[in-house]
């Protein structure tokens, strides 16, 4: 492809790693603030997008880093959600990654489980949306909401990402509406250690479809530059 059709040079990004690039100058007045903690500061950021897998990517110095954090393995959560890492692994024969749960196929998986349906008919839409009423929905969203906050915060420690941890794509607006940005706020900073360190570090919600095509202008723009 690279001799026939990009004779000049081609290069390959990660889609995670290329809607990153977007975070060198997107839009302040577009950014969703979750939490009291308004501040823009300097530092490493990360993006966080879970969707079909759950993807994540860091940007230090203005250039964006691929990673496979969402194969992490999910660690003892409290009785909350040990039932459900045991049933996981009892069917699956290992230990369930944040992208098992955190995603598209997690959420029918959850719901599955919390009901004891795992034939439901349910679409990811409707669970999120609770088009039923249906109580097992929304303790499927709550779980999801703890899962991602959680796994927000492991990242943001292992990154140093003061600069701020931003999330996109579909499934996070579908999870995070305003009245669940104090519990994920609350989850994200709950550490007997690190909590002033986490409270410190910006968490911002981005509702933009076209992220992808503005971090590939980024890269275009560098490259021209």
């Amino acid at each position: 492809m690279e001799k026939s059709f990009f004779p000049r040079g081609l290069r390959l990004f990660n889609d995670v790693q290329l809607q990153c690039y977007a975070l060198n100058n997107y839009p302040k007045n577009k950014l969703k603030f979750i939490g009291s903690n308004k501040n823009f500061p300097q530092g490493p950021k990360i993006l966080i997008i879970p969707g079909t897998g759950l993807g994540l990517s860091i940007l230090i110095n203005g250039e964006s880093i691929a990673t496979e954090a969402g194969h992490l393995n999910i660690p003892n959560m409290g009785d909350e959600i040990q039932h459900l890492l045991e049933d996981f692994k009892k069917e699956n024969k290992r230990m369930a990654t944040f992208e098992d749960l955190l995603s598209g196929k997690g959420i029918s998986y959850i719901y599955g489980f919390l009901s004891q349906d795992y034939d439901h008919k349910y679409s990811n839409e409707d669970i999120l949306n609770n088009i039923t009423d249906d109580a097992f929905c929304d303790e499927t969203k709550i779980l999801l909401i703890k899962i991602f906050a959680i796994f927000a915060k492991y990242t943001a420690l292992i990154t140093g990402s003061s600069g701020g941890v931003y999330l996109a794509g579909s499934l996070s607006k579908s999870l995070l509406k305003d009245n669940d940005f104090s519990e994920f706020r609350n989850i994200f900073e709950e550490s007997k250690k690190m909590d002033k360190y986490l409270s410190n570090i910006p968490v911002f919600l981005i509702n933009e479809k076209d992220l992808g095509y503005m971090g590939a202008l980024e890269v275009c723009k560098n490259e021209i530059i």
